[in-house]
């Protein structure tokens, strides 16, 4: 092995970090924590995994599952079962699906049948709160020259994970707001921040503002909430599939009490179960019950034990 003499082996070192910083600051790398560094490189080397339904059979299970935790939610789950099973036959793999928008009251599952869409699969589930009022922050992230600079929700999770389809649910947003200028190097407006994500094009070359890397975000499944259709901005309501939540109607209220009662069953006497099944009925009828209701019923319930009865 030939040893170079010290002067030209420290020209050759100061030759080889040049070309090293070089290709930093072509990559977007250039300037960034060794840990974020170590973090991006890691994905870019094992890229990002698909979690969810890999055949026709697994959807099936999938919906399966899906529909015994939320009966009352079938039409939806049937209209995503047939669009992962066309998917699937297409070579598409994992849990995939299209932007939705789920529109209903307060209270009656939107954002639980949401997250149970990813846990079934075994994707990961991140929230956004639009009411929190940095939910465009949150969404696209915020300039590193800024004090208060860091990734948004997506960039976080597929580097945390490294799944490439994670479920991203952003609640509320009737409350989206308009807003457009900002003194704090982001996105303020929620609306052109879901627009960059939610277009399949676009997503699949995010620019994280915080480490000037592109990301492929198209594979990320986005599920909307809000409480009155009305008021989400048109753009959003014109890239989703919108749903309605069903009303709840006594045979809703009924699966609703029934699915929700496995979680409590051996807390709660069958007497008690039945007597307080009928007023949920009821209740429904008169249309004064929401599933958040009928959990908040059964968990004092079951709180308070056999003293019930007395």
């Amino acid at each position: 092995m030939t040893t170079l003499p010290y002067e030209k082996a420290r020209m050759a070192r100061k030759r080889s970090q040049r070309i090293y910083e070089c290709r930093l600051r072509r990559s977007g790398l250039y300037g960034l924590k060794d840990e974020q560094r170590e973090r991006i490189v890691a994905l870019a080397r094992a890229g990002g995994q698909m979690a969810g339904p890999l055949t026709m059979h697994d959807v099936d299970e999938w919906a399966a599952e899906v529909h015994y935790r939320s009966p009352w939610m079938g039409k939806l789950t049937t209209h995503l079962m047939r669009h992962m099973r066309y998917r699937v036959a297409a070579g598409k793999f994992g849990l995939s699906l299209m932007p939705l928008l789920i529109v209903g009251d307060t209270g009656n599952g939107k954002t639980t049948y949401a997250q149970m869409l990813g846990e079934v699969a075994g994707a990961p589930v991140r929230e956004v709160d639009v009411g929190s009022g940095s939910s465009a922050f949150r969404i696209a992230g915020l300039e590193k020259e800024w004090a208060s600079a860091g990734e948004g929700v997506p960039i976080e999770t597929v580097l945390m994970h490294r799944i490439a389809n994670p479920v991203i649910v952003v609640n509320e947003v009737d409350k989206a707001g308009e807003k457009v200028s900002s003194r704090s190097g982001g996105v303020t407006s929620l609306t052109t921040a879901l627009l960059q994500v939610l277009e399949p094009e676009t997503a699949g070359r995010f620019e994280c503002p915080v480490h000037r890397v592109r990301f492929d975000l198209s594979r990320f499944n986005w599920v909307l909430t809000a409480n009155h259709l009305s008021a989400v901005p048109r753009p959003l309501r014109d890239r989703c599939h919108i749903f309605h939540m069903p009303l709840v109607t006594p045979d809703v209220a009924a699966q609703m009490f029934d699915t929700l009662l496995r979680d409590f069953d051996a807390d709660i006497d069958d007497d008690v179960c039945r007597a307080v099944r009928a007023a949920v009925i009821e209740a429904a009828e008169h249309g004064h019950v929401s599933l958040r209701q009928i959990r908040r019923i059964l968990e004092r319930i079951a709180a308070a034990g056999p003293q019930i009865l007395h």
